[in-house]
């Protein structure tokens, strides 16, 4: 808050320091001589005026300083370190013044669902196993939304596919960027019997000679003994 610096009911008289001039003279001693030089009132600021009684509060320097909340309006899109600038809501001038300007430097709140690069949005989807080699729709979020996705069959972990103009928003409206989908195919860590079967029936199938790892204690000390 910002006023004169004055007790409630007093007045302003003439600075007794100044004389009411704003400035004092001073005079040093130095190897060319006695110099004059003229300085601006420590006392009265160079207003040449002074308080009867001073606030108690700001103690006569006219400003109060109090928390308050504004209400900031966000642009869609912006990063880390964008700034916004707010005109007037700084500190207030001196002697009367205009206020300064206030800046709002942003910080952005990671996702755990998404990584940010600029404009553009990376996303890990993971698939089974059956859904790579056999291809499949997945739906997949944005953020306006879930879209569907085709996986071509055959997919490999590490495929990515790119959702044109489903990134975030440019700050400067440059239009938007792009949503990156990276693949990640997940193997079955536990397989029920008939599973196992028709897994060993597909590495037949695929010419594969698979040497099946035990499972328990009991099958590898089995295995030890027979010499397998």
């Amino acid at each position: 808050m910002v006023g004169e610096g004055a007790k409630p009911g007093t007045k302003k008289k003439t600075c007794s320091y100044c004389k009411g001039k704003g400035h004092i003279t001073v005079e040093q001693n130095t190897i060319l001589g006695r110099v004059r030089t003229e300085k601006v009132c420590p006392e009265c600021n160079g207003t040449g005026e002074e308080f009867e009684e001073p606030c108690p509060t700001c103690k006569g320097k006219g400003t109060e300083i109090k928390n308050v909340k504004l209400e900031v309006t966000v642009p869609e899109g912006v990063d880390n370190d964008q700034q916004i600038r707010l005109a007037g809501q700084g500190s207030p001038g001196e002697n009367g013044g205009p206020a300064g300007d206030l800046f709002v430097v942003f910080r952005v709140k990671p996702s755990d669902k998404f990584q940010r690069e600029g404009d553009d949005i990376l996303y890990h989807h993971d698939i089974g196993f059956a859904q790579a080699a056999l291809g499949d729709e997945v739906k997949i979020p944005t953020l306006n939304g879930h879209v569907m996705l085709t996986i071509p069959e055959g997919t490999q972990t590490g495929k990515q596919f790119r959702l044109k103009g489903k990134g975030i928003k440019n700050v400067h409206g440059y239009g938007y960027g792009d949503l990156f989908v990276y693949i990640r195919v997940q193997t079955p860590t536990r397989l029920t019997e008939r599973q196992r079967e028709i897994l060993k029936e597909f590495a037949s199938e695929s010419g594969e000679n698979i040497t099946e790892q035990p499972s328990n204690f009991k099958d590898k000390a089995r295995r030890f003994f027979k010499g397998d």
